[in-house]
């Protein structure tokens, strides 16, 4: 069986964009469009990677990444973002992740930064 990638964004056509994008590789990707519901998710559901946007309305995505490295240390975690303003400085302070993208992105910019997380 493929890997399983989960997508937190709340932008319905970010989530589709990325999904099919993953999908075509053969991944199981799932979608949820906000913060809370894809924590209560991952108490049920393993993941390989974890691909979530920065801006969300209900939970910050900083807030996300923070809480699902502490729930699931060994998860890769992809953040997306429409902000430039982080490139210099870590992209969530005091949490490691394994890359990121700015919006917006090319299906094979996300593909490959999904592989090579998957590899590592």
């Amino acid at each position: 069986m493929g890997k399983k990638i989960l997508i937190i964004d709340d932008e319905a056509l970010v989530r589709n964009y990325v999904r099919r994008a993953l999908a075509s590789r053969g991944w199981a990707v799932t979608e949820m469009d906000n913060g809370a519901s894809a924590l209560e998710l991952l108490k049920r559901e393993t993941f390989s990677v974890v691909i979530c946007d920065l801006k969300m309305p209900d939970m910050r995505g900083e807030e996300v990444v923070k809480r699902v490295r502490e729930m699931l240390p060994a998860v890769k975690i992809i953040v997306i973002t429409g902000s430039v303003s982080n490139i210099t400085s870590p992209i969530v302070p005091g949490v490691s992740v394994d890359g990121f993208l700015i919006k917006p992105f090319g299906i094979d910019e996300i593909r490959d930064l999904a592989q090579k997380v998957l590899e590592n």
